[in-house]
C-alpha cells in the first residue's frame, strides 16, 4: 500500500473534507482528489460516498484509519531517528583516552557534547597509551587519543594530529626555583625531583634532556602518571617535568607554579582511529568538542 496516500487519506479523514485536507498538507485540492481516488483503485473499494462536492466516509474508511494509526506513529517515530542521527543526536561514541587527556581536556569536551544530545551516550575509558592503541585496534573503541606516539604505529590504524604542547617544571609553592622564567636540568640537579616511571611515553624525553646536559637523573620519586606527579609537586615532595595539559588542571591557588622546561621539549597530541572502520558522524563530532576544549583551554 502507497503510504503517501494513505497519509493524504488520514489527513482528509481529520479534516473531514479534501479542502482542509489540501489546506493541512500544503497540496492543492485536486492533487489530494486524485489520491484518494488511486487509492480507492488499489485498494479495490470505495472509501467514501461522493454526496455534491462532499465526501461521506464509509465504513471501510473508519476501520482503515483506526488500523493505519500503528503504522503511521511507527513511520513517525523514524523519522524522528532518523532526523536524530542526521543531527547527531542519538547513538553512542566510545573513545579512549590516556590521563593527560582524559583528566583534561576529554571532560569538559564530553559535557558540551552531551548538552544538547540527552540521546546520545558516551564510553570512556582512561587507559595507559598501550590500552589506548589495543583498544582502537581491537574495535572497542570508535576512536582513542593519546600524546608522545610514534607518527605511524600500525597499518591497522590511522593518526591524525590535533596540537602539540611544550613540557612544563611543575614546582611546590615556596620551592627555591619558583620564580624563574625557565628551568633546566642544571638547576634541578640539587633539588628532589619526581620522575615519570621507565614505561610512560614521556619518561624518555625528560631522561634524554637531562643526559644531554650532562645532569644525573636521580629521582625521589617515581610514578606512572603526570597528574600524580603533579600532585606530588603540590604536596611538597619535589619538582617534576611534565605535559601542560596534566600541569594546566592543577589548582589556581598559590599552592603550585608551572614553568617552561628548556631544552623546550615539544609533545604531539594525536587522535587515532582504525582503518577498516570510518568513525561514526557522532563520533567525529565529539572530536571536534574536543578540538574546541584543547582552544579554549589554552585561551584560559
Amino acid at each position: 500500500m502507497n503510504l503517501r496516500l494513505l497519509g493524504i487519506f488520514r489527513a482528509v479523514m481529520a479534516n473531514e473534507s479534501t479542502i482542509g485536507a489540501a489546506r493541512s498538507l500544503d497540496i492543492s485540492q485536486p492533487a489530494v482528489s486524485n489520491a484518494i481516488r488511486q487509492l480507492e483503485e488499489e485498494l479495490g473499494f470505495a472509501l467514501f460516498d461522493r454526496v455534491g462536492n462532499r465526501l461521506a466516509a464509509r465504513e471501510e474508511a473508519r476501520v482503515l484509519l483506526k488500523e493505519s494509526e500503528a503504522m503511521f506513529l511507527f513511520a513517525r517515530k523514524l523519522d524522528d531517528v532518523a532526523e536524530d542521527l542526521k543531527e547527531n543526536r542519538v547513538g553512542r561514541v566510545r573513545v579512549t583516552a590516556t590521563p593527560q587527556l582524559g583528566h583534561t581536556v576529554l571532560p569538559a569536551a564530553i559535557g558540551k557534547f552531551l548538552a544538547s544530545r540527552p540521546k546520545v551516550k558516551v564510553v570512556c575509558d582512561v587507559v595507559d597509551s598501550h590500552q589506548v592503541i589495543e583498544s582502537t585496534e581491537a574495535l572497542t573503541a570508535d576512536f582513542g587519543m593519546a600524546i608522545a606516539l610514534e607518527p605511524e604505529l600500525s597499518d591497522s590504524l590511522k593518526m591524525v594530529l590535533m596540537t602539540a604542547i611544550e613540557m612544563v617544571c611543575v614546582l611546590p609553592a615556596g620551592h627555591p626555583l619558583a620564580n624563574r622564567k625557565t628551568i633546566t636540568p642544571k638547576d634541578l640537579r640539587a633539588h628532589p625531583f619526581i620522575a615519570l616511571e621507565n614505561s610512560a611515553r614521556l619518561s624518555p624525553l625528560i631522561r634524554t634532556a637531562f643526559s644531554q646536559a650532562g645532569v644525573p637523573f636521580s629521582p625521589v620519586v617515581e610514578v606512572r602518571y603526570s597528574e600524580t606527579a603533579c600532585l606530588l609537586a603540590r604536596a611538597g615532595a619535589g619538582a617534576t617535568v611534565v605535559d601542560w595539559f596534566s600541569a594546566s588542571m592543577l589548582p589556581r591557588d598559590g599552592s603550585v607554579v608551572s614553568i617552561p622546561f628548556r631544552p623546550q621539549i615539544m609533545v604531539n597530541v594525536w587522535a587515532i582511529f582504525p582503518r577498516q572502520r570510518p568513525p561514526s558522524r557522532l563520533a567525529y563530532a565529539l572530536l571536534e568538542e574536543v578540538n574546541e576544549s584543547i582552544s579554549r583551554l589554552r585561551d584560559g
